[in-house]
Parts: C-alpha cells; sequence; structure tokens
C-alpha cells in the first residue's frame, strides 16, 4: 500500500454470513483501493473468524474478537481507537456500497476542508416483517428539504434542532465519513444510548464542524427483524433518547437562539414522547424505562412536575378529540 487514506471499521455481532459476505464484496469492489479493514466482533457465539477466513488473506484485512461483549456503543468506540488513517468509514455487517462510494466520499472530503463529516445517500432494502414507513418518510424528507453539498454545522443544527432533531438527516454510520480529527475532537460515541447513538454524536459533530451531503445512492442499508434498531422498536428501548439529547445539548449551550430552541424543542419533545407512551400502553407494546434516557425523563419529571403534568394532559385531551372526530 502507497499511502493509506481511510480505515475500515466493521463492528460485528451474530452476524448473518450471507450479509457479511456481501458487504465485505462490496468493500473489496471499491474503486478506491488505499485502506485498511478491521473487523472488531463483540464475542458473538458465531465463528465470526471462520465466516470471513478467506477474506483475511488480504493483507489489508485484521481481526479482533472482544473477550466479553460489550455491547453497539463500546464495540464502535474500540474500533475508532484503532483507527490511524486520515479518514474513518464504518461498515456494518448487514449493508453494502456501490463501487464508487469511497472514492466520491473521499473527493468530497478532499474539497471541502471545512467539512469534518460527509453523508451519501442510499437505499433502504427491506426484508421480513419490519415497519417501513419510517424509512420511506426520511428518504422523502431528504429529498424535499435538504439541499445536496455544504452545509454550516452551528446553522443546520439550529434548523434540526427546531425540528426536534427530527428526522435523521445525517443518517446511519457505514453512510457517512469522517476526518479522524474531528473523532478526536468530538470524543467517543456516548455509551449509555440505546437508540439514538448516532443522532447524539452528529449533534456534537456539528457544533465543531461543517457538514457535507451528497446526495447520489451508493449503497443500500439493510433493514430486517434481527437488525438492533428493529429490536428496540419491538421492545420499546430507546424512546426515551431523543429527549435525552435534547436535554443535555440544553446543558451544554450557552445562553442564546440556539438554547432557547432546545427548550421549545424539550417541550415538544415532552409531548411527542408521552403520545408514544400512551399508544404503547394501548396497543399492550413493551414500554422501559431502563437506560439513561428514562432515567434524564425521571429527574426532569421530579424537577418540573406541573410542566410535565400540562403535557400529559394536553396529550390526553388531543387524543380525547382525535377519538371523537374519528366517531
Amino acid at each position: 500500500m502507497d499511502t493509506l487514506i481511510v480505515n475500515i471499521l466493521l463492528p460485528t455481532y451474530e452476524p448473518e454470513p450471507t450479509h457479511l459476505s456481501e458487504a465485505l464484496e462490496s468493500l473489496l469492489a471499491q474503486t478506491e483501493t488505499e485502506w485498511t479493514l478491521l473487523i472488531c466482533d463483540d464475542a458473538s457465539e458465531k465463528d465470526v473468524q471462520r465466516m470471513i477466513s478467506k477474506y483475511l488473506d488480504d493483507p489489508r484485512i485484521s481481526f479482533i474478537r472482544n473477550d466479553q461483549t460489550l455491547g453497539i456503543g463500546p464495540n464502535w468506540n474500540k474500533c475508532i481507537q484503532k483507527a490511524d488513517a486520515p479518514y474513518v468509514q464504518f461498515l456494518f455487517q448487514d449493508d453494502s456500497w456501490e463501487t464508487g462510494f469511497l472514492e466520491k466520499s473521499l473527493r468530497v472530503m478532499e474539497a471541502n476542508p471545512s467539512v469534518g463529516f460527509a453523508s451519501i445517500d442510499h437505499r433502504y432494502s427491506y426484508e421480513g416483517d419490519v415497519p417501513v414507513d419510517g424509512y420511506e418518510r426520511l428518504r422523502n424528507f431528504k429529498e424535499k428539504e435538504i439541499q445536496d453539498g455544504l452545509h454550516k454545522g452551528e446553522e443546520l443544527l439550529l434548523w434540526w434542532i427546531q425540528n426536534e432533531l427530527h428526522p435523521n438527516i445525517i443518517g446511519e454510520p457505514p453512510f457517512v465519513m469522517f476526518r479522524k480529527s474531528l473523532f478526536d475532537e468530538v470524543g467517543p460515541f456516548n455509551e449509555d444510548m440505546v437508540q439514538f447513538l448516532d443522532v447524539e454524536y452528529w449533534i456534537r459533530c456539528l457544533q465543531k464542524s461543517d457538514w457535507y451531503y451528497l446526495k447520489e445512492d451508493l449503497g443500500t442499508f439493510r433493514v430486517h427483524p434481527g437488525a438492533a434498531s428493529a429490536r428496540n422498536t419491538v421492545s420499546g428501548a430507546g424512546i426515551y433518547d431523543r429527549f435525552h439529547c435534547i436535554e443535555n445539548l440544553i446543558h451544554s449551550l450557552p445562553k442564546g437562539n440556539m438554547r432557547d430552541a432546545a427548550i421549545t424543542a424539550r417541550r415538544r419533545a415532552l409531548a411527542g414522547m408521552i403520545w408514544k407512551f400512551l399508544d404503547r400502553i394501548k396497543n399492550r407494546q413493551a414500554v422501559s424505562m431502563k437506560g439513561k434516557g428514562g432515567s434524564t425523563l425521571k429527574k426532569f419529571c421530579l424537577r418540573h412536575p406541573f410542566f410535565t403534568l400540562r403535557a400529559f394532559l394536553t396529550v390526553i385531551s388531543e387524543k380525547v378529540k382525535k377519538t371523537f372526530k374519528k366517531k
């Protein structure tokens, strides 16, 4: 290898062999070849090393296995600690890239020095019984609302806060390229997050860097029942993470327009969360107060009981009105 340009980081946990093979084949087919790949397995019961044995003949590819399961956030952070190239790119075990993904991503980064991270558009592939509406709404929203090209970090963050950090416009990590220097400045992923692990990180990145959006489908994100996001939807884990993100953001910001916007977003996010909570109870779906998101919510409710009660009663009133309209 002449000059190492980008580290590819592939965290695995109980991967499906065919999916993992497709991900690796998509990397090997890239027009950009100056990369290394680290596969970091989070103590799977499956023999992942045997599963990928033929790929380990490539000197650019290495494999490590954790002695015990760390969890998603800690495993991502362990991968990043091993990175030493100017650019860093995650690749997940279920996803794949078009052949020009790395080349076009690097071209964007090289041409825009103020950009610390860039998102590349992609398709969604659905397998099994999974909810698809959210992904399709995201695709439509980005098509209509997000312009191709460079976005100033703080300006975009303010706009995103005003939209309650919804939807996840930056996207999934396997379609976001970073400068290693941005990782070094922003720090590790928040390991307490269940569902909003990436969104919480994007918030911190936008406070430090500009962002670029390349509106060209250069890969496929696979949605299936075994994926972490699908499991979280079923279990109810992470439904408080957006509120947790906004609360943390408020405490990190100085007085000003952005902090005021975050406080307003917190009020709307609380009402939205109550609505989701009641819907899950009505539909006999699992709800949980475990994790930092639930803990943050509990503390907020104890500090602001009347505010919380008013939000709860407002949601109840809106639900009653909606019920009568249907009748």
